[in-house]
């Protein structure tokens, strides 16, 4: 198991939202709303997969310079 460590995962919602989108793929993801962490069973491509729709879904920080700069220009 790989655990993903999110941000923002407060709600039922959020766990809907992540699920609705990644767990027909990945049928072992659990998401932990008390520690806003993602643990799901997957090879290193599907992580990378895993963690882009984080991403996108607003649930995990862009990794790196383009993250950072991302983040102070857009709020």
């Amino acid at each position: 198991m790989e655990k993903i460590q999110c941000q923002n995962i407060k709600c039922q919602g959020c766990v809907k939202k992540i699920n609705e989108a990644l767990l027909e793929k990945y049928p072992s993801l659990k998401v932990d709303i008390a520690s806003q962490s993602v643990e799901v069973e997957a090879d290193s491509n599907g992580i990378a997969q895993i963690k882009q729709k984080l991403q996108e879904l607003g649930f995990l920080k862009e990794e790196g310079i383009f993250g950072k700069l991302k983040g102070f220009f857009v709020k």
